[in-house]
C-alpha cells in the first residue's frame, strides 16, 4: 500500500504487475455546475473510484438535501466516504484527511484512480495539503463558547469577536458558518494565538485540478433547478424524519437547504420562502467557492456541460 503523502505511486495489482496510478484528480467547481457527473463519467473511463469531500454528504441519512449520488451511480462506479457519520457525532476536517488517506491509499493499492468530487473545499485543503498543528478539541472551553452563541444575537457576536481577534478568520469563515467559528475562538482562547497564525505543514499530495465554472445566468439557473427538485423529491419530509432521530442543533441541520426546511417545519417561514431563501444561500456559496478555487494555484478551468468538457478533462488526465 502507499503511503501518505506519496500517492503519485507504483503499485502491485492482482496480476503482479507493477503499475503506475498517476496522481489524484480532483473535480473542482460551483454547486451546480455538473462535478459529480464528470466525475463518474471519467471514473467509467480511468478505473476509477470517487472520494467525496462534500461535509454533509458525509452524513448518514441526509441524502436529499445534499444532493448524494443516486443509486445507479453508486452502483456503476466505487463511491466512498458517504453516510461514514451520523449527525450528533463530531467530525472536523482533520477527521475527515485521515479517513480519505486511507481510503485513497487503499484505491491506489488495487491499481485504481481515485477522483475527488465534492464543493467542501476546506476538506479538500487539508487532505491535500495537510492541517497545521494546533489546540485539540477543549470540551470545556466549546461548552462556554456555545453558552454564548445560544444568547440572543450571540452568534453574531461570535463573529464579530473572531473578526477583532483575527482578522483574517473573521473575512474567510462566514457569519452563520457556526462550527469553524466556534472553533476558531476556542484555538484563540486555548492557545492565545489566532487560527490564521498556523503554519500547514507537508507536502501537497500530487494531484490534477479541474474545475468546472458555468456564465452566472446558466449557473443560477441550475442552482434554482436543483433546489426546486430537492423539495420536489420530499427534503422537508426527509428533514423532519431526521429531527426524530436527532437533536436540532446537530451540524448538518444548519447546512443550506436543512436550515430552511427546519424552518418550515417549526413553523416560522412558508415552503415558499424557504425555497426562496434556498436559492439565494447556494448562490452566494456558489459565489465564496468560486473565490476559493480562483484564489489557488495550478487550476484547470473547463465550462461544464459542453461537448468538449469530457475530451478535455481526459486530455489533462
Amino acid at each position: 500500500m502507499c503511503s501518505f503523502p506519496k500517492l503519485h505511486c507504483r503499485t502491485v495489482n492482482a496480476g503482479h504487475r507493477t503499475q503506475d496510478t498517476g496522481p489524484l484528480i480532483v473535480i473542482a467547481g460551483p454547486t451546480g455546475a455538473g462535478k459529480s457527473d464528470l466525475a463518474l463519467e471519467l471514473a467509467g473511463a480511468v478505473g476509477g473510484e470517487i472520494v467525496n469531500y462534500d461535509s454533509v454528504q458525509i452524513y448518514r441519512g441526509f441524502d436529499v438535501g445534499s444532493a448524494k449520488p443516486s443509486a445507479d451511480a453508486r452502483a456503476r462506479v466505487p463511491h466512498h466516504l458517504y453516510d461514514i457519520v451520523d449527525a450528533d457525532e463530531e467530525f472536523n476536517a482533520a477527521d475527515f484527511a485521515r479517513a480519505a488517506r486511507a481510503v485513497c491509499d487503499d484505491i491506489a493499492a488495487r491499481g485504481r484512480r481515485a477522483i475527488l468530487a465534492g464543493g467542501t473545499f476546506f476538506y479538500l485543503r487539508a487532505f491535500l495539503g495537510g492541517l497545521p498543528e494546533m489546540p485539540g478539541r477543549d470540551a470545556g472551553v466549546r461548552a462556554r463558547i456555545r453558552a454564548l452563541a445560544a444568547r440572543p444575537r450571540g452568534q453574531a457576536r461570535l463573529h464579530r469577536w473572531l473578526s477583532k481577534i483575527d482578522p483574517q478568520s473573521g473575512r474567510r469563515i462566514a457569519p452563520a458558518d457556526r462550527h469553524r467559528v466556534e472553533r476558531a475562538l476556542e484555538v484563540w482562547l486555548v492557545s492565545g494565538r489566532p487560527i490564521s497564525s498556523f503554519e500547514r505543514g507537508g507536502e501537497e499530495i500530487p494531484h490534477i485540478k479541474i474545475a468546472l465554472t458555468l456564465p452566472r445566468p446558466r449557473l443560477h439557473e441550475a442552482i434554482d433547478r436543483r433546489v426546486d427538485a430537492m423539495y420536489a423529491a420530499g427534503l422537508i419530509d426527509e428533514t423532519r424524519r431526521l429531527l426524530e432521530r436527532y437533536p436540532r442543533d446537530a451540524r448538518p441541520f444548519g447546512t443550506i437547504g436543512y436550515r430552511e426546511a427546519v424552518a418550515v417545519i417549526e413553523g416560522t417561514i412558508t415552503r415558499d420562502a424557504a425555497i426562496a431563501e434556498t436559492k439565494r444561500r447556494t448562490r452566494a456559496y456558489a459565489k465564496r467557492q468560486l473565490t476559493w478555487l480562483r484564489s489557488e494555484r495550478n487550476v484547470h478551468w473547463l465550462e461544464a456541460g459542453t461537448p468538449n468538457t469530457f475530451a478535455a478533462a481526459m486530455e489533462l488526465i
